[in-house]
């Protein structure tokens, strides 16, 4: 079982556009998030999984308060509890081995991409198995590396070795393809994570080029995220967004996820979880407006809690 610790807030100190005049007791340092709220982060004093996962990849969250996580390496997929309880979900029946990098909440469903098979598991959400949801070996030149559930049941998909992100519609017809090869603002170059926005556009994060972009709900380039001070993205691999808008970009290499608003302004850096540094694989967003990220260096789930205030 995991173990979940007291729930004990800790200020995370973050870096970006400060509004001193209105900072409460105790924060120092305040991200304002357009276009009428503020955003501040604070770490909890608590962690899922650090007894038990080997290499989390992925990760979703759902409205029951469940966080699902796939651990690559161990070949399993887990739920973990707002208590902090653990279950493992079953293996599907006559295969050896997964190797799960991804998973996706729809419903009661949980999606789960399995890279060794190329193809993604249906289960319960209580970790029942129940069938294939789609094989992509029925698609030509189909390899995908992430998934994401967007509104009405979509699934996206990214496909960093064939340069391109997938809408399938419910019925798992392709609804649209984002994304040709190169190097150009709407071009993608390795694309490795797409996580769906409020009004229903794409942020995609590319490890090839360095970047992340935003496309509109039809798949048409609108803008590319820039960080400050003439900083670049070392591994983007994994992106989620907020009720807000606000986008999270988890850059493994560098040991931080860069946070912007929804209009792609830069607002801070996430770098440490009580004062350790972190390799962040994936991150996903809960219910309860907590941010849980897979730490590759502690080889946990982290949880830091959004807080949102009016100006």
């Amino acid at each position: 079982m995991g173990k979940l610790l007291l729930p004990a807030l800790v200020l995370f100190m973050v870096r970006g556009p400060v509004s001193p005049a209105a900072a409460a007791p105790g924060d120092s340092v305040h991200a304002v998030s357009p276009p009428a709220v503020e955003l501040r982060i604070k770490s909890l004093d608590t962690s899922f999984g650090k007894e038990e996962l080997r290499e989390p990849l992925g990760l979703c969250a759902d409205p029951r308060g469940y966080v699902y996580v796939a651990d690559a390496m161990a070949g399993k997929i887990f739920r973990y509890s707002p208590g902090g309880e653990s279950v493992e979900f079953e293996q599907p029946p006559l295969d050896a081995s997964i190797y799960p990098i991804d998973a996706a909440v729809f419903g009661s469903f949980i999606y789960v991409l399995d890279y060794a098979q190329n193809r993604v598991l249906r289960y319960d959400y209580r970790g029942a198995y129940l069938d294939i949801l789609i094989s992509f070996t029925e698609y030509e030149r189909m390899r995908p590396n992430s998934l994401t559930c967007g509104p009405g049941g979509n699934m996206v998909v990214t496909d960093i070795e064939n340069h391109r992100v997938t809408v399938f519609s419910p019925l798992l017809d392709i609804d649209i393809s984002i994304g040709e090869f190169g190097l150009d603002a709407g071009s993608l170059n390795k694309p490795f994570k797409t996580a769906v926005l409020p009004d229903e556009g794409y942020v995609v994060a590319e490890v090839g080029n360095r970047r992340a972009q935003i496309f509109s709900p039809a798949g048409r380039y609108e803008k590319t995220l820039i960080l400050p001070g003439g900083r670049e993205f070392s591994v983007p691999r994994s992106v989620c967004a907020d009720r807000s808008g606000n986008i999270f970009i988890a850059d493994t290499k560098a040991g931080r996820i860069s946070v912007f608003s929804l209009s792609g302004d830069y607002l801070f850096d996430i770098d440490s979880c009580r004062e350790r540094e972190i390799a962040p694989s994936s991150a996903a967003i809960g219910w309860d407006d907590v941010l849980y990220v897979a730490d590759l260096k502690s080889r946990s789930i982290l949880l830091y809690k959004l807080i949102y205030s009016p100006k």
